[in-house]
């Protein structure tokens, strides 16, 4: 709030000009600036299933954003983050969840894209066992106790085009389950990287991560089961600036998937945020907790 000194031939001031309000009381004119009315975002069906949308992809975001690893998205600009550009790869993803299931953490594991990259798709599919079999060829190699950094890292770069020497491999599994008491659905995630390297040949892959977490299916490599979740194995290249990374998403052998994908899901989730009608705020974050509101 300012002060206006009034000269000798103005008049008294009262009303607005723009973006301000003028008042005038006891011949001091005072002027105020206009605080903008408080928008709320219209309660429309097609806006609501975009929010509620939102809550199940930040929870997922929060499980794959670890210290070591996170989704990567090469095709964004300066002023996008991986978070921006992986709520929007995955917006049209539906899966709903109640204010209730997003205020305990919960969260439904779902074929969301994870990465976004120039390097050739790895991709897989579950079979009967519920492991996870990856593209990736390992010839006639035994996976155990006594396999080293060394074996493994030649045995993907021999048989397979595309990969080398100081490549990285990215294993992610997340396994879906349910609370008895509430229902809540929760997901815990699991990711082992290694970097290949031809000379390495006293690590154990042991010395990483627990060996049982793979195994070999048919030559190829296989994220050990059963997985109740969703899989992925990311291909990676490089640092900073010369980064590169695979097209990957993750891929689904999530039973209870379906049920949070229903036009039933989705009235209970709208409904859990007041339906319709009132307000309703929500700010996705990726480091946030208590992301919905009301």
């Amino acid at each position: 709030m300012s002060k206006v000194n009034r000269g000798f031939n103005l008049t008294a001031q009262n009303g607005s000009i723009g973006a301000v309000t003028y008042v005038t009381r006891r011949g001091v004119t005072v002027a105020r600036q206009k605080v903008p009315a408080k928008s709320t975002a219209r309660r429309t069906i097609a806006n609501m299933t975009t929010r509620v949308r939102w809550m199940n992809l930040v929870r997922l975001w929060q499980q794959l954003n670890t210290v070591d690893w996170r989704p990567s998205f090469m095709d964004k600009t300066g002023l996008q983050s991986d978070f921006n550009m992986f709520m929007r790869a995955n917006t049209g993803l539906n899966v709903y969840l109640t204010s209730q299931e997003v205020a305990a953490k919960g969260a439904v594991v779902a074929p969301a894209i994870i990465t976004s990259g120039g390097l050739p798709p790895v991709g897989g599919a579950f079979n009967d066992a519920n492991q996870f079999v990856s593209t990736v060829s390992l010839g006639g190699i035994t996976i155990g106790s006594s396999t080293t950094v060394k074996t493994l890292s030649d045995a993907i770069v021999n048989n397979n085009p595309g990969w080398a020497y100081g490549d990285q491999i990215t294993m992610v599994v997340m396994q879906q389950s349910q609370d008895a008491d509430t229902g809540t659905p929760r997901v815990t995630t699991t990711i082992h990287q290694m970097y290949l390297d031809g000379e390495d040949e006293t690590t154990m892959v042991g010395d990483l991560f627990d060996v049982s977490f793979i195994t070999l299916v048919d030559g190829k490599l296989a994220l050990a089961g059963p997985i109740s979740g969703g899989a992925a194995v990311v291909h990676s290249r490089g640092e900073g600036s010369t980064y590169d990374v695979s097209s990957e998403r993750i891929v689904s052998n999530n039973s209870l998937l379906s049920a949070y994908q229903t036009a039933e899901s989705l009235t209970l989730a709208i409904d859990s945020y007041g339906g319709l009608s009132g307000r309703f705020y929500l700010v996705p974050s990726p480091d946030d907790n208590t992301v919905a509101g009301q």
